[in-house]
């Protein structure tokens, strides 16, 4: 028996919530394809893998070892 998981595919809409940008700025991510987030589409349907984006985030943190971070600085 093949055991699998089912992806899960996230709308722009949750991304650009989930990454705090608008729907038009994922939209010029893809046609420019200026910042490395995959996408999956389906016809004319636009979806994101959930798993695709924790990793875009993951690859955009940052450290500060020397002070804690601000958010403000």
């Amino acid at each position: 028996m093949k055991v699998t998981t089912q992806t899960i595919l996230l709308s722009p809409q949750e991304v650009a919530e989930q990454l705090g940008v608008t729907l038009n700025t994922l939209a010029v991510w893809r046609c420019h394809g200026s910042i490395s987030l995959s996408y999956v589409k389906i016809g004319r349907c636009v979806r994101y893998r959930a798993e695709d984006v924790e990793a875009f985030i993951n690859a955009h943190r940052f450290y500060h070892a020397d002070k804690p971070v601000n958010a403000c600085d």
